[in-house]
Parts: structure tokens; C-alpha cells; sequence
């Protein structure tokens, strides 16, 4: 059996958790889209299911595979792609969001009394959401309607970077745009829980903080370790080339381990190297990633073995500073891993 996987330490999981509600008097959406962001979601609903107040995805397939594994409300956070995905919308009794007047045509057509309204309003970012004067416009008229409850959303373009003056003309925006009105409101995602305490209002909605892609420096922990095993080395001569386009040249006399991770497995396309660890030791990538392989140069090290673990990023890792080597964020790391990776979870 090929010996690549993610591990997925569910203890971290409840340590985030944890963090994130010390941070907040408010309650916990979280955020699961894009298949938990790469973690899959069985086991860690399990975990979430009885310490949140909902979850919020994007698809409807994401929404039917989670209304399988729970009862608490589901969010579509960018509400229907097609007016007829409404029937889904009211069979699954999902929340849903409206940020455009075309999803509002065709909403009377459709049983919706069970289903949470999210009305969206735009405060700077500029991506959805409805205008000052159209949200107020469209508030009023949904509020008429028979919803089981309305609540008011917008996004916040740069939470992760307190000095950006942004946030607060956002916050600023929202609180004005929202006076006296009663609804539920929600602003803050995981940047703004921890930076702007202010945006919390009544749901805040986290998403890469539970999964310790960023904000260790809060107390957040990493909760995935992705490795892969040994599966060759070989002994090469000074001067002889490794890997697609010959790029990386052995200086000396070296060894050269292959583990069974690639590109084929949503590891980030590189050529420069970087550093892994192997039985507690730094030890250097070399050539290009292809498809199934990473090459590394273990020198003359006789105790590493075929068979040995790789990790390329481990629970200590700082997810956010790695991305960066390969040009990217901690998000698509964790969401790029493919299916082909084994997710094997930690008490």
C-alpha cells in the first residue's frame, strides 16, 4: 500500500476551538467548505457538531453530504448559482445568502418558512453584496416574507492585517448601515476574531483558525501533518544530474531518497529547494516535484532507511511562512491536497 498521508490530530482540532471561544461571547459558524478544507468531514464534525451553531459551505453537493452528518443549519455562502437550486435549498433546509437582485425573481415560488435568510451588504471589499440603498431596499422587503429568521452579513477585505485602515472603515460601515436594525448580524471571520473584537456582533464566522492554517501566534496549532515514506535511495557522483531537465547538479558524492508524493497529490509545483524533515533532522529537496515524486539529498546519512517517514509539513509547522516559499497561502495547501492522500485521524 502506498505510504502517503494526511494526518489529522483531532485533539488540536478542540485546542482551536477552544482558543477561538475564549476570544468571543459570540457563536461559532464554522466554515467547511471545500471538503473541510482538504480534511474531509466525518470525523471532524463529529468534533464540531455539539460546539457550534452552524456550518456554512458553498455547493449544494457540500450541503447535501453535510446534511447527512448533521442537523445544525448549513449556510450556502454564496447563496443559489441558479434559481432552481431554491427546491434544494427549501427539501435540504438550508441557510442561504442573497447578494444579487437576480436571486431575489423567483425566491416566492419556493416553500422557504424553515430556512434562515443571510442578507449580504457590501461595506468596501467589493466581490457581493448589495449597495447601501438596495440592501436597505431589499431588508425591508424580505423581512415580510415568512422567514424562519433573518440575519445581516458582510465580509472584511484585510482582518489578518491589523494596521490596514480598511477594517475599521468596514466596521464603521456596517454599524452604520445596520443601526436599528434588529437582525442578527455577522462580520468577523478568523482574522477579525482575533484582531477586531469590535466586528464580532452575533455569529463569527471561522473557517482556517480551527484548522490551524494561520494565527499560531493566538495559540492556534497546526492539526494536520502531511508525510509520505521512503520508497528508494540511490547513491550518485559528483557531477551527475537528478530529476526532470537535469537542474540540480550533486556537488559530491551523495545519496538521493524518493518519496511517493507529487504534484498528482496537490503538493505545490516547485524547483528550488526546501526543507523537510526526516527522523527529527533538516534534510534538502532537490530537482523539480514531478507528478509522484519529491527527490531529497540525505548525503551520506547511513540510518536513514527505505521506509522511513518524510514529513513535509509536520504540527509545528508554520503553514502560513511555508506556503510563501512556493508563492501561495496556507488555504490552498491544505485545500489542494487530493483525494489520492490518505486522511488518517488522532485521538
Amino acid at each position: 500500500m502506498r505510504k502517503t498521508e494526511l494526518q489529522i490530530n483531532l485533539r488540536n482540532l478542540e485546542h482551536n476551538l477552544s482558543v477561538i471561544k475564549s476570544k468571543t461571547t459570540s457563536v461559532i459558524q464554522a466554515v467547511v467548505k471545500a471538503n473541510l478544507y482538504g480534511l474531509q468531514l466525518k470525523q471532524i464534525i463529529e468534533i464540531l457538531d455539539s460546539k457550534v451553531e452552524s456550518y456554512a459551505v458553498i455547493t449544494l453537493d457540500e450541503a447535501r453530504d453535510l446534511r447527512k452528518l448533521t442537523k445544525l443549519p448549513i449556510l450556502l455562502l454564496q447563496g443559489v448559482h441558479e434559481n432552481e437550486d431554491y427546491k434544494t435549498v427549501s427539501e435540504q433546509e438550508l441557510d442561504f445568502v442573497l447578494h444579487s437582485s437576480w436571486q431575489i425573481k423567483s425566491i416566492d415560488k419556493f416553500k422557504l418558512a424553515s430556512n434562515r435568510l443571510w442578507l449580504k451588504v457590501n461595506t468596501g471589499m467589493n466581490r457581493l453584496g448589495f449597495s447601501e440603498q438596495e440592501f436597505l431596499e431589499n431588508y425591508n422587503l424580505m423581512k415580510n416574507k415568512n422567514f424562519r429568521d433573518i440575519v445581516v452579513m458582510s465580509h472584511l477585505a484585510s482582518s489578518s492585517d491589523i494596521l490596514n485602515q480598511q477594517n475599521q472603515s468596514q466596521i464603521n460601515t456596517f454599524d452604520k448601515i445596520t443601526d436599528g436594525i434588529s437582525s442578527k448580524k455577522s462580520l468577523a471571520n478568523s482574522g477579525a476574531l482575533f484582531n477586531y473584537p469590535e466586528s464580532h456582533y452575533d455569529i463569527v464566522r471561522t473557517g482556517i483558525a480551527l484548522y490551524g492554517g494561520k494565527y499560531q501566534e493566538f495559540g492556534i496549532k497546526s492539526i494536520s501533518c502531511l508525510r509520505s515514506k521512503i520508497i528508494s535511495i540511490k547513491k550518485i557522483s559528483r557531477g551527475e544530474t537528478v530529476g526532470y531537465d537535469g537542474m540540480w547538479r550533486a556537488k559530491q558524492d551523495t545519496h538521493i531518497a524518493a518519496i511517493g508524493i507529487g504534484y498528482g497529490d496537490g503538493f505545490p509545483y516547485f524547483s528550488e529547494s526546501f526543507s523537510v524533515n526526516i527522523n527529527g533532522n533538516l534534510y534538502k529537496t532537490v530537482g523539480k516535484i514531478n507528478m509522484d515524486l519529491i527527490t531529497i539529498d540525505i548525503g551520506n546519512e547511513k540510518k536513514i532507511k527505505v521506509g522511513d517517514w518524510v514529513e513535509l509539513w509536520g504540527y509545528e509547522t508554520n503553514l502560513t511562512e511555508l506556503s510563501q516559499k512556493f508563492n501561495s497561502i496556507s488555504y490552498q495547501l491544505l485545500t489542494n491536497i487530493s483525494r489520492r492522500v490518505a486522511k488518517n485521524y488522532l485521538e
